[in-house]
């Protein structure tokens, strides 16, 4: 970790490696990051183990969260790329790691890749000869093991039954932000190529914001009905009535 936020380095730029190391959409977009492990593997005893929600976790919990209580799944995640799952042990974190040999590594990934490129990769990859072909090696984990369990503790849930029963802090005011402000805003978010698209969904840029706040230590809460207020507001069909 550097600070709170998870260290990477460049992996051996071979396809071989490439390929059983990163994620499907990184290895497909040409990137080669990988977190920064160290230290030894060690094998944990518990059978609950906690997430920090700080690597692709935070996106397979999200879904876990939706199939157990039988809504939509969420449409995207906060984060763009796989780079593995990380939990906590004793509060320090560790990433989650797949023990197999090189062949099954390389079948495994071949085999999630689209149909249109897989052929090509296949015959690249095994065009090649390979050191130790069979030996076994820890390569960073994806996905969730297919036995994975949305827990959550009793601790967590005597912490919202406190919230909802303690706290005075009155609801969100839809009409907190000014006219002016309004304005502002509508154009920073006008002008953003990242967030243009969605200012006609205000909702789906409420996850963008949250996610900027974090990165910056902001811990505020958002509501999606004030980001659609000031929109509303601040745009010029808004100003010409």
């Amino acid at each position: 970790m550097s600070g709170y936020k998870v260290r990477f380095r460049p992996s051996d730029m071979s396809s071989i490696n490439r390929l059983c190391l990163l994620d499907k959409k990184a290895f497909i977009e040409g990137h080669n990051f990988i977190v920064s492990t160290t230290g030894k593997y060690i094998i944990p005893t518990e059978r609950v183990i906690d997430t920090l929600l700080i690597g692709y976790e935070y996106v397979l919990v999200q879904k876990l969260l939706a199939q157990s209580l039988k809504i939509p799944l969420p449409v995207t995640g906060a984060i763009d790329f796989n780079h593995g799952i990380t939990v906590s042990l004793q509060g320090e974190p560790f990433q989650l790691f797949d023990k197999m040999t090189w062949e099954e590594r390389i079948i495994q990934k071949i085999m999630q890749l689209p149909k249109n490129i897989s052929p090509d990769v296949h015959e690249e990859i095994f065009s090649k000869k390979i050191n130790n072909y069979l030996r076994k090696e820890y390569f960073p984990a994806h996905i969730l093991p297919r036995d994975a369990w949305f827990v959550i503790r009793h601790a967590e849930l005597d912490k919202v039954i406190d919230i909802i029963t303690n706290s005075r802090v009155p609801p969100l005011s839809a009409t907190r932000i000014s006219t002016p402000l309004s304005r502002f805003f509508w154009l920073a978010c006008k002008n953003n190529e990242v967030i243009r698209p969605l200012i006609s969904k205000p909702y789906k840029l409420l996850s963008i914001f949250e996610q900027w706040a974090s990165d910056e230590g902001i811990t505020d809460r958002l509501s999606g009905d004030t980001l659609k207020t000031a929109l509303v507001r601040g745009s010029p069909t808004s100003m010409s009535d």
